[in-house]
């Protein structure tokens, strides 16, 4: 597959540059601990001027707006992956991000770097679809993590794989690597089901507008 498992140190390197890249965008993406969430979330939040504005219980999700509308958050609740992920943008959203994150601790880049690269164990599976949600704009070291997926022996990473790689796409709100990969992934696929489910997320894909 020519994807190889980082070293311990490249991992801490490559888990900085993802904050980096964050701070650049000024949106930030985190997995916290579904129980330290439920705790501190809403009185975080309030005490940093954001008010909740919107929710679905449905799809478990929820934003927060700052009083100044310069700022949000989005909660979204993750039960299968055991996380929440909190999703913070603006620069008014570092101070209070900030504080949640001391209060709750979160999953760290790192770990889950290293997680996803156990093909094909479920914890892989669990990080890779984590860390989807993080991606703020798309590099070669994110293409290669789904290459390793997106080429397993497996059908089952392989179809988790393509979900990933679709909400990454959704999340990033930019194609990036995604239709090459996927079109790559559908040549070699063998089971007729998975790979119109590759065709399917193609489609999806492909009509996410540039943002």
């Amino acid at each position: 597959m020519g994807v190889q498992r980082p070293s311990p140190t490249a991992l801490v390197a490559r888990a900085r540059t993802l904050v980096e890249t964050m701070t650049d965008r000024a949106r930030w993406i985190y997995a916290l601990p579904p129980a330290e969430a439920t705790r501190h979330v809403a009185s975080t939040l309030e005490a940093h001027g954001f008010t909740r504005r919107e929710a679905d219980a449905s799809a478990r999700a929820a934003k927060w707006t700052h009083d100044s509308e310069n700022a949000a958050f989005v909660l979204l609740e993750r039960p299968d992956l055991d996380v929440v992920l909190v999703e913070a943008e603006g620069a008014a959203a570092a101070d209070a991000l900030g504080a949640l994150i001391a209060k709750t601790g979160f999953y760290a880049q790192s770990t889950l770097l290293s997680s996803a690269f156990d093909v094909p164990s479920e914890d892989a599976r669990k990080a890779l679809l984590t860390l989807a949600h993080m991606v703020v704009a798309w590099d070669d070291d994110w293409a290669d993590l789904f290459v390793l997926h997106l080429a397993a022996p497996d059908p089952i990473v392989r179809a988790d794989a393509v979900t990933a790689l679709t909400i990454a796409a959704l999340v990033a709100r930019d194609k990036g690597p995604c239709l090459e990969l996927l079109d790559e992934a559908a040549r070699r696929e063998t089971f007729p089901k998975l790979k119109e489910t590759m065709e399917q997320a193609r489609g999806v894909v492909d009509a996410i507008a540039m943002q």
